[in-house]
């Protein structure tokens, strides 16, 4: 899976809830492994893009924690992803099974 897929999945993966920066590296983890310094560079670009935005939300348990959550141009470009997987989709699966 190439580093661009992994920041389309952060869009995704944000556009559920608010996540927690180590629940996305998590949740990462479970598709690729990446140690969190590359999560982190991919957490960067895509709220570089516009994609999605951080925030800090303060925590009765321990220190201040970063959170992620989608942005409209997010979704935007999260609805564009969809509509590129499922034609990609369809012309492998074609190949494969259509004979």
């Amino acid at each position: 899976m190439k580093k661009e897929n992994l920041g389309d999945a952060c869009i995704e993966f944000s556009f559920k809830k608010k996540l927690l920066a180590y629940e996305l590296n998590k949740k990462l983890n479970q598709v690729v492994e990446t140690n969190e310094s590359t999560t982190y560079a991919i957490f960067k670009k895509v709220v570089d893009k516009g994609f999605c935005e951080h925030y800090f939300e303060e925590s009765s348990s321990g220190p201040t924690r970063k959170c992620y959550k989608i942005t409209d141009l997010g979704r935007k470009q999260l609805h564009l992803l969809k509509i590129a997987w499922s034609e990609i989709s369809e012309k492998v699966n074609s190949l494969i099974y259509d004979n």
